[in-house]
């Protein structure tokens, strides 16, 4: 493995809120809205992370931002909150709007989290914010908690993670899909396709946009060393990966009343399918990301690697000309039974 490191910016950032749309008419043109407000003002290496559509109605925005102040995070948001404000769009605020920047040195810092922003730490609906770290593009505001905490007796004070993690612990997945979606559906005579499209897949199960895992509109530079690796090259044309996926909490099969939910396992399963085809509909080549995709991918080798599948099994058969070493839906594992045991 060889691992490119760079220099930290000097801030790391934050969006996070939730708009609420009060018929299916509004949530259409929030979704289009929001596609062309990303389209001009987000797609680009500033900005990464999620937005959330989800069938109630509501796009939850959850976006991280790579060197930029407090003040030119929140001016970039001004107009799209502008435009939720205009009443004739009957579309509103749910909750909190917090955005700004902290400073990136310390975005993993436990323990400077706990001295200079306890608020983010620990409930504390007394505390205050530090004015110029993290503020809202409305006003000044106490945010939820987003870290949980290791309370074990003799746990090290460092054992943190962010709280939006913590359910994917000993979860049962129902069912899991993704796929790459490429930048020509942001050009603008594509845009309403992509929102239709978006607020249809909206109607079947609750999705998310990951801007982060696509690489188009990245620096030149950057793509071009991401050519020389075993992803399917679709990334290099993707604006997001799209996932849809739905999971119980800790279920163990054959353990009294913690068994997993199979009758709600397959009508969530059904839902997230539906929901995909709704996009895979406008997408010409549709491929998946293999860290992150349905365990029964179809076509598995094209959606996971495409062009790049060829090569690698000449490098597999090299290597391992008896192909004994396979994984689920691996390069070479076609030449095997389902169950592992038969070679084909």
């Amino acid at each position: 493995m060889t691992l490119r490191v760079h220099d930290l910016p000097e801030f790391f950032g934050t969006a996070n809120f939730t708009v609420k749309a009060a018929s299916d008419d509004a949530y259409r043109g929030l979704i289009r809205e929001f596609v062309s407000f990303y389209r001009e003002h987000l797609f680009n290496d500033h900005w990464g992370e999620q937005a959330h559509v989800n069938p109630e109605n509501t796009l939850e925005i959850r976006m991280v931002a790579h060197g930029l102040d407090a003040e030119q995070a929140k001016n970039i948001w001004q107009p799209f909150l502008d435009w939720v404000a205009d009443s004739s769009h009957n579309c509103s605020l749910k909750g909190r709007v917090t955005i700004g920047s902290i400073p990136a040195r310390h975005w993993w810092d436990v323990q400077w989290w706990k001295e200079h922003w306890p608020e983010i730490a620990f409930p504390n609906p007394n505390g205050s914010l530090l004015t110029g770290l993290l503020d809202s593009a409305l006003e000044h505001v106490i945010p939820q908690p987003v870290l949980d905490f290791d309370n074990r007796p003799g746990a090290g004070p460092n054992n943190a993670w962010w709280k939006g993690d913590g359910g994917q612990v000993a979860w049962f997945i129902w069912g899991f899909e993704s796929l790459w979606m490429p930048a020509s559906l942001l050009e603008n005579d594509a845009q309403q396709r992509l929102a239709d499209a978006l607020f249809a897949a909206s109607r079947h199960a609750w999705f998310e946009l990951h801007f982060n895992k696509g690489l188009a509109g990245a620096p030149p530079e950057a793509l071009e060393r991401s050519k020389d690796t075993a992803t399917n090259p679709a990334v290099l044309n993707a604006f997001a990966l799209a996932i849809a996926g739905n999971a119980q909490g800790p279920a163990y099969p054959g353990i009294p009343g913690h068994e997993p939910s199979v009758d709600d396992g397959r009508k969530a399963r059904t839902r997230i399918h539906e929901c995909m085809d709704q996009l895979r509909a406008i997408v010409p080549n549709p491929g998946a990301y293999v860290s992150e995709s349905n365990y029964f991918e179809n076509g598995f080798q094209e959606a996971y690697w495409g062009s790049n599948y060829p090569r690698l099994a000449e490098i597999k058969k090299k290597y391992d000309p008896d192909g004994l070493f396979f994984v689920h839906n691996g390069v070479g594992s076609e030449q095997w039974s389902a169950d592992g045991f038969t070679k084909l």
